[in-house]
């Protein structure tokens, strides 16, 4: 008998998630959807099993912007899944006003990151059970007008909704590459993208009126990436629309780098 692929999707109730976890069913993965409310969940469940009749689907529901709950939720994960083949971080926020999560962390670099920072490490030895495994991070373009405010990281002093996704998206690829460094890509290989100006709920709610690509469009690149038996670019590429691209060279600088991961390790309660 063989065993499925395991996929998790983090943000998979609707949007860009939800279609990648469609087509990673289609794709006959065991696929577990994510979100932070579990009658969405298993919406969501409800709705892949009848498009795909038969499909190995499961579901844990925790908030990324509480450590306490990504901490539980991981747990819980350790029962679904003690073999994880592949983690896409793709669940994102886009605040317009600044909020603090109960951990004192800005709303936006709490979800967008700090959560999946977190929940990436404390699946490592599940992905690493699954070798060879990979590590998907959905950033955007926004990273190219990121910065990291290390005096500052939760915005109190100069806020926008902007600013603050930005820095996230910005995080998010420092994540990316720092995670293809450490590990030896024959056993855990990552890669991140920017999806494309797709027709989502953030978009919505960041930027008004904008006339996006649909949401298949934007998990085409998810999926591809999910499911090639072999991906000739290394680990730590970064895809824009579903082209190879430079990242911003505010990633590259090592030294911003190995601060915010010692800042978000901090952040994260990490020893």
């Amino acid at each position: 008998m063989t065993t499925l692929r395991t996929a998790l999707v983090t943000g998979s109730t609707d949007g860009i998630g939800k279609a990648t976890a469609l087509a990673l069913a289609q794709a006959g993965m065991h696929v577990i959807v994510h979100g932070r409310s579990r009658p969405r969940v298993d919406r969501a469940i409800a709705e892949l099993t009848a498009a795909v009749p038969g499909a190995s689907v499961d579901g844990v529901s925790f908030d990324l912007g509480s450590l306490a709950s990504v901490r539980k939720g991981v747990a819980e994960l350790q029962d679904k899944a003690p073999a994880l083949h592949v983690l896409i971080n793709n669940a994102g926020i886009f605040a317009a006003e600044r909020v603090l999560t109960g951990d004192g962390i800005e709303a936006t670099l709490a979800v967008n990151h700090v959560g999946h920072y977190l929940l990436t490490q404390l699946l490592t030895p599940q992905l690493e059970a699954a070798a060879p495994a990979r590590v998907i991070v959905i950033s955007s373009i926004a990273h190219t007008r990121g910065r990291i405010h290390f005096d500052d990281l939760s915005l109190e002093r100069a806020f926008s909704g902007y600013a603050a996704y930005a820095q996230s998206k910005l995080a998010n690829v420092m994540h990316a590459l720092d995670l293809a460094e450490r590990h030896d890509p024959a056993r855990l290989a990552v890669y991140c993208l920017h999806p494309g100006v797709i027709s989502t709920k953030l978009l919505r709610e960041g930027f008004g009126p904008v006339r996006g690509a649909s949401v298949a469009q934007g998990a085409a690149m998810p999926v591809l990436l999910a499911t090639a038996l072999q991906i000739e670019e290394p680990s730590g590429t970064y895809w824009s629309e579903g082209q190879v691209s430079p990242v911003a060279a505010a990633a590259l600088e090592v030294t911003v780098r190995d601060g915010l991961r010692i800042a978000t390790e901090r952040m994260a309660g990490l020893g």
